[in-house]
């Protein structure tokens, strides 16, 4: 289901999970793991990952897949949890996307991304 349109390699001063949410750290192109809901949420990781001080590729548009971090339904706008898993978004939360499936915890779910 994978179909990014942009990819960019950023940094990551800790290690960050494939398929999780992040937002900038510290230092230019930086990331880390998402972890509040207030966060600028910049894209998603891709499978892959990152190490401790390693590259990290986050892809910032288009659709893609992401760790769940709670039941969402498909059409649901979607933001982070506390581990940079996708759970729907309420109020004024920060939204990465659009969930194009339904999903539960721990599933890979397909989104389209729209950062808002």
């Amino acid at each position: 289901m994978r179909s990014e349109t942009l990819i960019k390699t950023f940094m990551a001063p800790a290690a960050v999970e494939g398929h999780r949410i992040v937002t900038l750290a510290a230092g230019l192109f930086t990331v880390e793991t998402a972890s509040v809901v207030t966060d600028p949420l910049i894209g998603v990781t891709t499978s892959i990952g990152s190490q401790d001080n390693g590259r990290c590729d986050v892809i910032a548009a288009g659709f893609t897949e992401v760790k769940i971090g709670g039941a969402v339904t498909r059409g649901e706008s979607l933001t982070t949890d506390a581990s940079g898993r996708a759970v729907t978004a309420a109020g004024t939360d920060r939204v990465i996307g659009i969930a194009l499936q339904d999903a539960v915890v721990d599933d890979i779910a397909a989104i389209m991304l729209g950062q808002g």
